[in-house]
């Protein structure tokens, strides 16, 4: 008898081990199932917010008939250290591959990490450079361009670069960012342009982004689109005059209205 309760006792247990097991099973298949759920509605998130945002215009293929074909200059627009370096493996690709004679980068100041070779931190530039070389990109193609801090950087790159296109009768002007960014650089970039004095192009970086830097991209987005253009537009067909009781000096971002020592009146200042 007491053989047989033993053999009772056994049975419900394994019995009791089998349905937890089973029961635990169902719930992580139910935790995995809805967390492929949450994961799939991210990406298709992602993908909707990303189509509003990319705007690449690649080179088209070469033509060594064509005269008036010039080499390209390709611009990086500037970024994290992490960012930059997705920018500079697509910069190194159109050296290597399309011919760029120049590689323009935007100069920036201070101090990065610890360099062996030179006994000190490298400067941000000199980094830039070191991580480019890597890339194949020598270093007498490669020039820094220095634009004032703005609260809308990539407009002030966009005025600053497009110049510099122009003085150095740049004929095909490649500008490298983030994925997500590349339609905000082509609205910067377009009135610089009006007159077709170059022919731009822009490509994205394998760079990702959140759903929240998304959503920033887009709400930057419209703010060029219906503030700083505008704005800038709005500059451009007014005539500065000292003795005027009010004018436009312009800078990167809207500071208001502030009382000016030149002129009984306001002047209007952004910065």
């Amino acid at each position: 008898m007491t053989e047989m309760r033993r053999y009772r006792f056994a049975c419900i247990f394994a019995l009791a081990l089998l349905f937890l097991g089973v029961a635990a099973a169902q719930r992580s298949a139910r935790f995995n199932d809805a967390d492929r759920l949450v994961r799939g509605l991210e990406e298709r998130l992602m993908l909707h917010l990303m189509k509003g945002l990319v705007f690449e215009r690649p080179l088209p293929p070469d033509n060594p008939g064509d005269p008036h074909v010039g080499p390209s200059v390709v611009y990086i627009l500037g970024g994290t250290q992490e960012s930059l370096k997705y920018k500079f493996t697509i910069a190194g690709r159109l050296y290597a591959e399309r011919g760029a004679a120049k590689i323009f980068m935007l100069h920036r100041p201070g101090i990065t990490e610890y360099s062996p070779g030179l006994g000190r931190n490298y400067t941000n530039d000199e980094w830039a450079a070191a991580q480019l070389r890597k890339e194949g990109v020598a270093a007498e193609n490669l020039e820094f361009v220095p634009v004032s801090p703005a609260t809308f950087d990539t407009f002030a790159e966009a005025r600053v670069v497009s110049a510099l296109a122009r003085s150095r009768r740049v004929k095909r002007l490649v500008l490298i960012s983030s994925t997500h960014h590349t339609r905000r650089v082509w609205l910067s970039f377009s009135p610089f342009n009006a007159d077709n004095a170059f022919d731009p192009y822009t490509y994205g970086s394998e760079e990702r982004a959140g759903i929240s830097e998304l959503l920033m991209e887009h709400l930057k987005l419209r703010m060029y689109r219906y503030v700083v253009l505008p704005l800038d537009r709005l500059r451009s067909h007014l005539v500065k005059a000292p003795n005027q009781r009010s004018a436009i000096d312009w800078y990167p971002v809207p500071l208001g209205w502030i009382p000016s020592a030149n002129s009984p009146g306001w002047v209007w200042k952004y910065a």
